[in-house]
């Protein structure tokens, strides 16, 4: 079946690229209402209002969706500093500030009715800071937008049986010259998770059967509040701010069974656990911009983050079919904060050279203890755990503008950091990395772009790795690691474009990362035994071809039709720390694969549409054990909606249609897995159902 899917999804890419390149030859003489609609600059690809009726859009968010060979990005928080966290979204020519608000969000609040045009930037400009991105998206508003809201609901039936509402509202106002936005965002889940589950020996032999219930309810609510205020003629201030709250409840039953002498299942134990989680948090962000010039400005950004949850008590009771046997109790509880300033001089010197530099200063820290306690056994397992990350990073960019084929962006960033951890383990760590970028971006012709780039990136430190952990329905327990560093990796990327008409758009990338110090499990052993703990297992390499595709199908029957395809292949590399063998990535997948396929029907005011979505299988490897993660047929959506009734866009669809559940065989090992002798194997699939809904979305 793997190889099935592979070689498909691969004659899938020959396919979609061959449609491209065949419909890249149309007439460049064939013009359109929607050609009109389309201005194209240099760098910079305009679209009018008129370009996105056909998709009968409500918020900018329907409209950035539709931008030929674009895809929102909220920014990579696996790197470190605010600079890299901020997407490829512009508002007006600014940077949202994302970490606060979700750039879906920043979108969701802005009525279609008050965009003037959408701008694509396709490559490195001397007005925009690229930020490391390919493209960007400058949503553009019209002048004195503003006292106009808009809503999103959604009514969710979940496979099992329940009904659940999610939503969000917003509205912006101005008072004087200050704008101002209020929203909610609520989301309430009730999903139930199907489980059937195998256990057997070294020989093949069944050892028990298991079926499990896992029931789940989650809810959460998050208030967001913004404003925007001139200053002066020339001074700005922004402000983001977020708050939520949010609860996660789930009972799960399981009823094993075993071969009785005569081989026949009969039942032999009930496995019983349920948890309540909950937590709260505040983010807010401070933006102040001032330009001495037209030529020079600057920008001071604030970001404070404080955050609380509580896990548990999470209990795990056995017991047999007379009586109760054992039980396992897990509580946990923690809380974050992160604070950072960043300041920026931009300078553009003149219509060929840029040039910004600045610094950064951050400060992060975790809090987290965990206990285990067993009964009848009467010893906790505790841990208490406080790290620490005082950060600091100087950084410049420069942006040639060679001429008109040609740009190259280049940087440096200088990061200094210091890492301090208490509690049951105590050390104290100093770093310094260097992260030199340069990008080279040349314009074959005005259809036609290629972009050269070479980096090097720190990923973030993740702090729960310092800390302890454990999953009791999994019997799997995770010590924390205080010799953790964050990996590191130098990236060298290929990418060409091809844009046909002026709907279409084709980009293959071709990556190579190595990877200093890659991130994965290590063994520690203690005096009750071997353990798995978050750690670094060397250096790694991964080679991988992305593909984007963005056509449509008129020239195959359907009109008003667009598909989207994502394609991407990985192949993975390092040395396993127990075998010393060659392997793949713990917890990668080599293949990726994604179809949006929609269709319009403008007079009838309908439209259609489906995704697909496929991951390849995945190995996770362990000190005892080794996983094979798959996820069979992939999911499917499907959905209906229509804009007849009050300028409402209503949309009936389901999703998961062809959900046949989640593949999982973990294979245990007597000793390390470096020694095979397999002791069990456990197969398992698991499977939430399709889930069908009402969603309604207007302005006001």
């Amino acid at each position: 079946m793997y190889k099935v899917k592979r070689t498909l999804c691969a004659g899938v890419a020959a396919i979609l690229a061959t449609t491209g390149a065949v419909m890249a030859q149309d007439s460049p003489d064939e013009e359109s209402s929607v050609a009109q609609m389309v201005t194209e600059s240099g760098a910079i690809v305009g679209y009018a209002p008129g370009f996105f009726i056909a998709y009968s859009p409500v918020t900018a968010l329907d409209m950035v969706r539709r931008i030929p060979g674009f895809s929102l990005s909220g920014g990579n928080t696996d790197r470190r500093g605010l600079g890299d966290s901020f997407g490829n979204l512009l508002i007006n020519g600014d940077r949202p500030s994302n970490k606060s608000v979700s750039l879906d969000t920043v979108l969701q609040r802005i009525p279609a009715s008050d965009v003037e045009r959408v701008e694509l930037v396709r490559e490195a400009h001397s007005d925009f800071d690229m930020r490391g991105h390919a493209r960007l998206v400058n949503v553009i508003l019209r002048e004195g937008a503003g006292n106009s809201g808009s809503y999103n609901i959604r009514l969710t039936h979940w496979d099992s049986g329940r009904l659940t509402p999610d939503g969000e509202i917003s509205y912006s106002t101005r008072l004087g010259d200050v704008e101002v936005n209020f929203g909610l965002e609520t989301t309430l889940r009730g999903p139930r998770q199907g489980r059937r589950e195998t256990l057997r020996d070294s020989t093949g032999a069944l050892l028990e059967q298991r079926v499990e219930s896992d029931q789940r309810r989650y809810w959460e609510h998050v208030p967001t509040f913004a404003f925007n205020a001139p200053l002066g003629e020339n001074t700005s201030l922004r402000f983001d701010s977020r708050a939520w709250i949010w609860e996660w409840r789930r009972g799960q039953i399981s009823n094993v069974s075993a071969p009785n002498a005569n081989g026949d299942l009969i039942p032999s134990r009930l496995d019983r656990s349920s948890t309540t989680n909950f937590g709260h948090g505040l983010t807010g962000t401070f933006t102040f911009s001032h330009e001495f010039s037209d030529s020079v400005s600057m920008e001071t950004v604030f970001l404070a983050t404080r955050e609380q949850w509580e896990d548990g008590p999470e209990a795990f009771e056995t017991y047999d079919p007379v009586a109760f046997v054992n039980s396992a109790t897990f509580t946990s509880d923690g809380e974050r904060e992160e604070t950072a300033l960043r300041q920026t001089f931009s300078w553009t010197v003149n219509p060929q050279h840029s040039l910004e530099v600045g610094a950064e200063a951050a400060f992060n820290a975790r809090d987290s203890s965990f206990n285990l306690t067993f009964i009848p056994f009467a010893t906790p397992v505790t841990d208490n755990t406080r790290v620490e990350e005082s950060r600091a990073e100087l950084f410049a960019t420069h942006v040639w503008t060679i001429n008109d084929a040609l740009s190259l962006e280049s940087g440096f960033r200088f990061e200094f950091s210091e890492i301090a951890q208490s509690g049951d383990a105590v050390q104290e760590r100093s770093f310094s990395y260097p992260k030199p970028s340069v990008t080279l971006n040349w314009r074959a012709d005005e259809q036609t772009r290629w972009r050269f780039s070479v980096r090097r990136d720190v990923d973030q430190l993740q702090f729960g790795k310092f800390a302890s952990s454990v999953n009791v329905s999994d019997n799997n327990t995770v010590l924390g690691n205080p010799n953790y560093v964050p990996q590191r990796t130098w990236t060298a990327e290929a990418e060409w474009e091809r844009r046909f008409g002026d709907e279409g758009s084709l980009s293959v990338r071709v990556g190579y990362d190595y990877v200093e110090d890659l991130d994965d499990f290590i063994s520690i052993t203690t005096p009750t035994g071997v353990f798995d703990a978050p750690g670094n297992i060397g250096n790694g390499t991964n080679l991988r071809v992305t593909t984007e595709l963005s056509t449509p199908l008129d020239a195959i029957g359907l009109e008003n039709a667009v598909l989207t395809s994502f394609l991407e292949w990985y192949n993975t590399n390092v040395t396993d720390p127990l075998t010393g063998q060659d392997r793949n990535w713990s917890g990668t997948r080599e293949w990726e694969v994604r179809l949006d396929f929609r269709q319009n029907f403008p007079e009838q005011q309908i439209a259609w549409g489906w995704d697909y979505f496929w991951l390849s299988d995945g190995d996770v490897y362990r000190s005892q054990e080794l996983r094979h993660e798959g996820f069979t047929d992939g999911d499917l959506d499907i959905y209906v909606e229509t804009t007849r009734w009050f300028g409402v866009t209503t949309r009936l669809g389901v999703d998961g249609i062809i959900d046949n559940g989640q593949d999982r065989e973990r294979i245990f090992y007597n000793g390390s897995r470096a020694l095979g002798n397999v002791s069990a194997i456990e197969n398992q699939n698991s499977n939430e159902g399709p889930r069908a809904y009402l969603q309604l979305r207007g302005t006001f």
